[in-house]
């Protein structure tokens, strides 16, 4: 056991982030400092602009005539709260700056599954945003940009992977799902009814709220600055995670890896140097669309890999609550060459580690009337937060003490909770979520420093 814990890995993968502004990063480039200041100087004034400045009637009304010939449901409910309430907001305090568009994912769901769309072929299809790495003059204007952005989201018909050899076409906008209440409370009954539609109007409004930003800001120059950005940061970060797990972790006999995305997988099944090493096992609910999707690599020369089952589904059956969605966890049953069983999970939890006790609870269940002779390991996200222990995250305290309650043991389990952690992020103002966004002078002060990542 002692050697087995010795020789794993867990990483976070983070294959949806594929904005380059998202975070505060050390980046020795006076152009980028200066640009993101002013972001942060034009949110932080007092303007009088409402939503309706920066995406016009004209355009809300050319986004419902695209949405009628669409099966998304009624447009009545939304044009009502358009009229009365959307349209008359505040630019940044009514809307960029409301905590509930946060809670409720309205906006960052639909960003995530249409950022930056990985095809079949290899190539990716990017949302013309400011937020990733699109390319093109159509960001240089409201006007040319959201002539691009319609065609975009209503004309545009991809083809993309669910991860085992199934491909699907579909229109790019029926790529938004509805937001389950199950998983993201804060959003209410009728909003969970029409969560397609209002996702994707908040999300043409958001995005025409940072082509005027960008443009107001560093007209001619920002673009230049997001360039050098994501040639540091994104462009083949698939085949870089590849490379360093084909040479770094080439020892381990495990690596759980979290938020991997269809086209990781691709990458990765064709990197020799690392299928050489590992054998790369997805879970059947494997899921191309969201790209948050937990894998777990096994050693060929420790493993037998012709013993092994996805057994996600037995240890689902034990998972009290509806707020997995398919991807979020794996579960593995596979013996080692020498004939040992081992129960591996491979698990990301939910942005406030509130899902993370009821996954814990039902896998001690499942291990205890399933799996009782297997070896249990696991490489998890559980998000729970080093500085706060509520109703609406989950703390490390409580963490550890659920582990002791189950005779589970960390990796961390003789670690000060107060040295120990495994992220260091503030999200800036140029990102979906911006109730979360934190100054450049607070970027460390107020980051998110906690123990997050764990092996059981």
């Amino acid at each position: 056991m002692a050697s087995a814990m010795a020789s794993v890995a867990t990483w976070n993968i983070a294959a949806i982030n594929n904005n380059p502004f998202e975070y505060w990063v050390t980046y020795a480039d006076a152009e980028y400092i200066d640009f993101m200041r002013g972001v942060e100087k034009l949110l932080g004034q007092d303007d009088r602009a409402v939503v309706e400045d920066g995406f016009t009637e004209t355009m809300f009304r050319d986004l419902i005539n695209e949405l009628r010939g669409l099966e998304v449901g009624s447009l009545e409910e939304i044009e009502r709260l358009w009229n009365e309430d959307i349209s008359k907001r505040r630019m940044v305090q009514g809307f960029l700056k409301d905590k509930s568009i946060g809670d409720k994912r309205l906006a960052s769901v639909p960003d995530r599954i249409t950022n930056t769309i990985h095809l079949v072929d290899g190539s990716t299809l990017k949302r013309p945003t400011v937020i990733n790495a699109f390319a093109g003059s159509a960001l240089s204007s409201t006007e040319l940009w959201w002539e691009a952005w319609k065609k975009f989201m209503f004309h545009t018909k991809v083809e993309i992977s669910f991860g085992n050899c199934e491909t699907k076409h579909q229109m790019v906008w029926s790529l938004i799902g509805p937001i389950p209440r199950s998983k993201y409370p804060a959003i209410t009954p009728e909003e969970q009814a029409i969560s397609v539609q209002l996702q994707i109007l908040y999300l043409a409004i958001l995005d025409a709220v940072f082509v005027f930003i960008a443009n107001r800001v560093a007209p001619g120059r920002w673009e230049k600055v997001r360039q050098n950005l994501c040639e540091a940061l994104i462009y083949n970060k698939d085949g870089r995670v590849c490379d360093i797990l084909a040479t770094s972790y080439k020892e381990k006999r495990i690596v759980f890896l979290q938020e991997a995305s269809a086209a990781f997988v691709h990458k990765a099944r064709n990197h020799r140097g690392l299928t050489d090493t590992f054998k790369i096992m997805l879970p059947t609910t494997f899921n191309g669309k969201r790209g948050q999707n937990s894998i777990i690599l096994v050693s060929r020369a420790a493993f037998d890999i012709s013993t092994a089952a996805d057994v996600t589904d037995k240890v689902l059956g034990h998972i009290d609550g509806n707020f997995l969605e398919a991807g979020d966890l794996f579960a593995l049953r596979i013996d080692d060459v020498g004939g040992q069983g081992y129960l591996l999970v491979s698990f990301h939890g939910d942005s406030n580690g509130l899902s993370t006790r009821p996954v814990l609870e039902g896998l001690h269940a499942a291990f205890v009337k399933r799996f009782s002779g297997n070896i249990f390991i696991a490489g998890i996200v559980s998000n729970t937060s080093s500085q706060a222990s509520d109703k609406f995250h989950h703390g490390v305290r409580d963490f550890r003490a659920l582990l002791e309650k189950q005779g589970v043991v960390s990796v961390w389990d003789k670690a000060d909770d107060r040295m120990i952690t495994t992220t260091c992020s503030a999200r800036t103002s140029l990102q979906m979520q911006l109730n979360k966004a934190v100054s450049f002078k607070n970027r460390f002060s107020m980051a998110n420093m906690s123990l997050k990542d764990w092996i059981l």
